[in-house]
């Protein structure tokens, strides 16, 4: 989630975080290809691209839950809050890779720019201004010349609509000497519980061939998982505390408290039969895939067996995040974190067959 400008709060935030002369290296030195995550929300990206052992740099959004979370699950990581357009950000990010290109080893950009202008459940204005990030970010590559990207957002962004805004962001990276290769991908063909399509823009210096591209990926296709599946084990929630700390409060299994529904509510909940219902409190099917998950003022959707919405871990569930990775702030902020994320799963397996490629080999765990 980027804006166009820096206010006072993200100075004081890159401050802290490390900015200028600070941008150094947290952790280890670079013994990985290095990952720089733009407009990276909570870190679904980053996530996808830690468990292929890469090593996480930088973490770049405006908004500071986001970026709680993302800098609490990637201790090592720098947390920059500020725009991809920040002169200050580029520069503390291309001190960062050239650590890297000094160890000789591969800088990966990676950037979910907010949909919400693209987004069925968005505005879908091509004047939004949040739209025009996608080009920022291809001139952030073009600065930063990554080894290779990888460019995530809704499957909309293809509407002919946008065909102006991606044609200027794939300009932008052709003069940067890379070639663009978009594909389109469901997120329930692999092993993620949720039917949610996105757009990937991969980003090389040499031209792929598309249909190569979709023969790799279709040997990582997995399985479709239910509901069910997906939150078996989960206990009943308790309800929300009016009072709490980010997830710390909610014993082993973190970020599951119920929303504190009206008697009126549950009742309207209660007869609405799994699978159907309106857009709010859409009723999830148990032995069925979920619905897109949308971030916004819509309600998350209800849950197929109790008279509630689903708690943000649910919603994580949903995505593909493990039970590990913790979300912090707000509780409303929580969701949003989770329902603007892309699956890691999918990511993941995106990501590695980009770094195939791209001729770069994953590290030996």
């Amino acid at each position: 989630m980027i804006s166009t400008s820096d206010s006072a709060d993200q100075s004081r935030a890159r401050q802290e975080n490390g900015s200028g002369e600070q941008a150094a290296l947290k952790g280890s030195a670079p013994t990985a290809p290095g990952v720089i995550d733009f407009c990276s929300g909570l870190g679904g990206l980053s996530l996808a691209a830690s468990n292929l052992g890469l090593q996480v740099v930088a973490g770049v959004d405006v908004d500071s839950c986001a970026l709680k979370t993302f800098s609490r699950n990637f201790p090592d990581a720098r947390p920059l809050a500020g725009s991809v357009r920040s002169k200050t950000i580029l520069g503390d990010c291309d001190k960062l890779t050239q650590q890297f290109r000094a160890a000789r080893q591969p800088v990966v950009l990676l950037s979910g720019p907010p949909c919400q202008g693209f987004s069925a459940a968005g505005s879908r204005d091509p004047s939004d201004r949040r739209n025009k990030v996608l080009v920022a970010v291809a001139r952030a590559i073009a600065r930063l010349q990554p080894d290779c990207a990888l460019i995530e957002n809704v499957s909309m962004l293809m509407a002919e609509k946008y065909e102006g805004r991606v044609q200027s962001f794939e300009q932008t990276i052709r003069q940067a000497g890379y070639h663009v290769t978009h594909i389109v991908l469901n997120a329930s063909e692999f092993g993620v519980p949720q039917k949610r399509e996105r757009a990937f823009f991969l980003v090389t210096r040499q031209p792929l061939e598309v249909n190569a591209v979709h023969r790799r990926l279709e040997s990582f296709k997995a399985e479709a998982v239910s509901v069910r599946q997906a939150l078996r084990g989960l206990p009943t929630p308790q309800p929300r505390p009016d009072r709490y700390k980010d997830e710390l409060d909610n014993g082993t299994i973190t970020n599951h408290f119920a929303m504190r529904h009206s008697q009126r509510v549950k009742k309207k909940i209660a007869a609405i039969e799994p699978g159907k219902g309106p857009m709010s409190y859409r009723r999830l099917h148990p032995t069925r895939l979920s619905n897109t998950l949308f971030s916004g003022h819509r309600a998350p959707p209800a849950h197929f067996d109790e008279p509630r919405s689903i708690t943000v871990r649910e919603a994580a569930r949903l995505q593909g995040f493990p039970d590990s990775f913790r979300i912090y702030g707000a509780f409303a902020n929580q969701m949003e974190q989770v329902t603007n994320a892309v699956p890691p799963p999918l990511a993941g397996v995106v990501i590695r067959v980009l770094l195939e490629f791209a001729q770069i080999p994953l590290p030996a765990k």
